[in-house]
C-alpha cells in the first residue's frame, strides 16, 4: 500500500503546517507529500492521485492534513476511484470530519495502519444544482449556510484559530446571523409526498451527526445505512431559534416540535428565494431555486479505527 499526503498549511491559521512538520519528523514509511496553495488545489491533486492510483491498480492511504473544506475538496477529487483509503489529521477548526469519522494523530498510528490496514466503506451525499457536488459530512441551505460561509470569509475566524478557538467564530456569527437573516418558505418533496414549511430558518442534510464545529445536528445519522437524515427549523421567534441552537450542541433540539427531522435517500428542495448553500462547510453558489439531495452508498474507503 503506498502512502500519500496532501497538506493545506493554512488550516487553522497555521496549524496544518505545525502538525505536518510533526509527522514528517517522525515518518518511518515511505510517502509522497504535496501542498494545497489554493482554494480548489486538494481538488485537483486528489484528482491526479486517483488516476494514477487507478492506471497503477495500487491502494493508496490518502491522508488529509487539515480541516473539513480540505476534506471536501479531496472527497471530490477522489470519489469515483476504488483504490484510495481516506485517511485525515485534524487541523481545521472545525474538524467535524475529525468527529464523526477516524483521524489519525501522530505517525506511529500511520505505521500501524500501513501493516494491518482496518477500511471500511461509507456512503457519501450528492448534489445536483444543476452542477454536481459531493459532501461527506453535511449540506445544507438557509440560516447555516450563511453562519458558515460569513465564518469561513472573516478575519474573526483566522484571529480565534490563533488562540486555539476557531470553531468560537460560528458562534458569534450566529448570534449576528438573528439579526441579519429572514427565514423563508420551503418545499421539500421525499418518500412520494410533498411538504412545505414556513418560516424555516434551516435546512440540513446529514450524512454524520456533527456540524459546525461540533454541534450535534443529526444524532441519529450512521454513516453507511444508505439513507441521508433532513433536519428542518423553523416556526420560531428569534429568540427562541437562539435558545433550541444552543441545545444542538448536546444534540437535545430534536425533542422540539419546531424541529422536523426525517430519513431517506432523495430529497428535492425548493425555496421561496435564492438561499445560501453549503456543502461541508463551503459555498455552493452555482443553484438556483431547486436542489436535489441524493446518498450515493458506500462509494468512499476510509482509514478506520485501528484493530486491536
Amino acid at each position: 500500500m503506498k502512502l500519500a499526503f496532501i497538506i493545506n498549511e493554512f488550516a487553522g491559521n497555521g496549524k496544518g503546517r505545525r502538525i505536518w512538520k510533526n509527522i514528517e519528523r517522525k515518518l518511518t514509511v515511505p510517502y509522497e507529500a504535496y501542498i494545497s496553495h489554493y482554494p480548489k488545489h486538494a481538488f485537483l491533486l486528489a484528482r491526479e492521485l486517483a488516476e494514477r492510483a487507478a492506471n497503477d491498480k495500487q491502494q493508496v492511504l490518502l491522508i488529509v492534513i487539515g480541516g473539513d473544506g480540505t476534506v471536501h475538496e479531496v472527497v471530490n477529487g477522489c470519489v469515483n476511484c476504488n483504490y484510495i483509503i481516506l485517511g485525515n489529521i485534524r487541523a481545521g477548526s472545525g474538524n467535524d470530519f475529525a468527529r464523526g469519522f477516524f483521524a489519525f494523530r501522530n505517525a506511529q498510528e500511520i505505521a500501524s495502519f500501513l501493516h494491518k490496514p482496518n477500511v471500511r466503506k461509507i456512503d457519501i451525499g450528492h448534489i445536483q444544482c444543476p452542477n454536481e457536488h459531493f459532501f461527506v459530512n453535511n449540506c445544507g441551505i438557509g440560516f447555516d449556510a450563511f453562519v458558515g460561509i460569513k465564518a469561513n470569509k472573516s478575519n474573526i475566524k483566522k484571529w480565534l484559530n490563533k488562540i486555539g478557538m476557531g470553531k468560537l467564530s460560528y458562534v458569534y456569527y450566529v448570534v449576528l446571523g438573528l439579526f441579519m437573516f429572514k427565514p423563508f418558505s420551503l418545499t421539500v418533496q421525499h418518500g412520494g409526498q410533498t411538504l412545505h414549511y414556513d418560516q424555516v430558518w434551516f435546512a440540513t442534510v446529514s450524512n454524520q451527526p456533527y456540524f459546525g464545529g461540533g454541534m450535534k445536528i443529526s444524532p441519529h445519522s450512521i454513516t453507511a445505512d444508505g439513507k441521508l437524515e433532513l433536519t428542518i427549523v423553523h416556526k420560531l421567534s428569534r429568540l427562541k431559534f437562539l435558545t433550541i441552537f444552543m441545545t444542538v450542541f448536546l444534540g437535545v433540539h430534536t425533542r422540539f416540535s419546531q424541529v422536523a427531522q426525517m430519513s431517506g435517500a432523495t430529497f428535492r428542495f425548493q425555496g421561496d428565494r435564492m438561499l445560501p448553500c453549503h456543502a461541508d462547510g463551503e459555498e455552493i453558489n452555482d443553484h438556483g431555486l431547486a436542489l436535489n439531495v441524493n446518498v450515493r452508498p458506500t462509494v468512499i474507503k476510509i482509514a478506520e479505527r485501528l484493530s486491536d
